[in-house]
């Protein structure tokens, strides 16, 4: 077996774990080489973290979110002031704040398909939606959800929805019934 000389230095803290794990491994040699193979086998087991995980870390460190579950949720859709609330998302730019959020820029500077993928995801991890996608037809994308939530939610998601295309300068028309929503997203 091939072998190659290291010289390098540590810190004092990996120092002492060095030398407490030489008297266990017998030699400086054999515990850097336990240690890098196990490094190498954690390294595998753990495979990194899906663009929705790291998204997650995100907004628990923003503290923006609260959870719920799903038939409250839908209990207090049904029974709010629906434009108030549509009102409050508009006023607070809150799915462009998380748009900027997922991809770490200005919503300003997203492309539009950013907006539209930051828009999907941030849907789906909510878990307000079943199905969200788009198509691109051309002059438009096609935007298509699918909830159980009821008229309600998608008429205040639709109003949501219409802001943040708004905000980003590009015209989009929605039409909506109780569990589907469909918005056509105008190329500038």
């Amino acid at each position: 077996m091939k072998t190659h000389r290291i010289s390098t230095t540590i810190s004092q803290k990996h120092w002492e774990l060095l030398k407490k794990h030489t008297e266990k491994f017998e030699t400086q040699q054999k515990t850097l080489e336990l240690a890098l193979e196990n490094l190498e086998k954690i390294l595998k087991l753990s495979p990194e973290l899906t663009s929705e995980e790291k998204y997650w870390i995100r907004l628990k460190r923003a503290k923006s979110l609260v959870i719920i579950e799903k038939t409250a949720f839908k209990f207090l859709i049904e029974t709010t002031d629906i434009e108030l609330l549509s009102e409050l998302f508009i006023r607070n730019k809150t799915v462009e704040y998380t748009i900027e959020l997922y991809f770490q820029k200005p919503f300003a500077e997203c492309n539009l398909n950013e907006v539209i993928d930051g828009l999907i995801i941030n849907l789906k991890i909510t878990n307000w939606i079943d199905t969200a996608d788009y198509i691109d037809n051309g002059y438009y994308y096609k935007l298509i959800i699918t909830h159980d939530l009821g008229s309600t939610f998608s008429k205040m998601l639709t109003l949501s929805i219409e802001n943040v295309f708004k905000t980003y300068g590009v015209k989009a028309d929605s039409t909506f019934s109780p569990k589907t929503i469909f918005v056509k997203i105008f190329k500038s």
